[in-house]
């Protein structure tokens, strides 16, 4: 049996709740909100909604995290949520005391538990989950698998190609520092600058990096919060860490490098399976390599604050 915790039942936590029930793998599913019987009623929702599906899963609610026990992956999606004109990493103070209540309230009763972290600034917040568990758990952030749908989606439109076409990542930091890695562009198989070539087009890639960097405050403005984007992609994470897909995702895990002084959730394109990786590193153009460093020195400099926090 596969039991997930969803903790944190806002807008994302709740989209991927639903997502997950319709994942067959799933057969038991946790979900926490602090707030009074926010989560007890997602789960009544959520039993709505699979009433006609002819689908059996045990769905329990709680309004803390230490209720949570023997789960194979806990979610975490609670937190403060952007306001438009804030920056994710405006977020880091506040969530870093959230993340360092969900962590160690759930290491003792989930023993063999890996940690999705969703929350934002969700690399800084990933490195401090990791730090929490002191490093004897599998911690994941979400990375910029987001940003990576957000560069296809747009790659598709500007292209007048179907997205099943368009290949292509985004790597760094979920958020100001995302890169778009346009080595790894193809479309029909074809590396971009040749398929540009041999099709006479052409494209704006400025226009596509706002695209991919600005659409979320877009949507939030106008609906409030981002939901469906997140799920959907979150849900291709979640199916590469249970079972095992082996595809290559744009997911953040720790990397150290030379210039900093703890090991960093930052994204570097990588196989997702229960080892984890390869990733494509070696394969990255310099200029690449050097984004992602100055990203990763970027999330650094968060969590470092973030960690303040906590040890106050």
């Amino acid at each position: 049996m596969v039991h997930v915790a969803v903790v944190g039942t806002g807008r994302v936590g709740q989209g991927v709740a639903y997502t997950l029930i319709f994942e067959r793998y799933v057969e038991k599913l946790t979900l926490v909100d602090i707030k009074p019987k926010v989560a007890e009623m997602v789960k009544e929702e959520l039993y709505h909604g699979l009433s006609a599906h002819g689908y059996d899963i045990e769905i329990e609610a709680f309004e803390h995290s230490k209720y949570i026990e023997n789960a194979d992956l806990i979610v975490i999606s609670a937190g403060f949520p952007r306001k438009p004109g804030m920056t994710r990493r405006d977020l880091a103070d506040e969530n870093a005391k959230i993340i360092k209540d969900i962590v160690t309230s759930t290491l003792d009763n989930n023993p063999k538990a890996w940690y999705f972290v969703i929350t934002n600034p969700v690399d800084a917040m990933a490195t401090l989950a990791y730090k929490l568990a002191e490093r004897k758990r599998t911690v994941i952030g979400t990375g910029t698998n987001l940003e990576t749908a957000r560069f296809r989606t747009i790659l598709s439109r500007a292209l007048k190609v179907p997205m099943r076409m368009v290949e292509g990542f985004v790597g760094g930091e979920h958020g100001l520092a995302a890169v778009p890695l346009w080595s790894t562009v193809k479309i029909d198989g074809t590396p971009l600058e040749e398929y540009l070539k041999e099709n006479k087009k052409e494209i704006n890639k400025e226009e596509v990096v706002n695209y991919v960097k600005g659409i979320s405050m877009e949507v939030i403005k106008a609906l409030g919060g981002t939901r469906w984007g997140p799920a959907g992609s979150f849900i291709e994470i979640i199916r590469g860490i249970v079972l095992n897909t082996g595809k290559f995702l744009s997911y953040a895990i720790p990397r150290k490098f030379d210039n900093i002084d703890e090991p960093v959730h930052v994204t570097v394109p990588a196989r997702l399976t229960r080892s984890l990786g390869p990733d494509i590193w070696n394969q990255l153009t310099k200029d690449e390599q050097e984004k992602i460093k100055e990203a990763a020195y970027a999330i650094y400099q968060t969590y470092s604050r973030a960690k303040n926090v906590v040890e106050k």
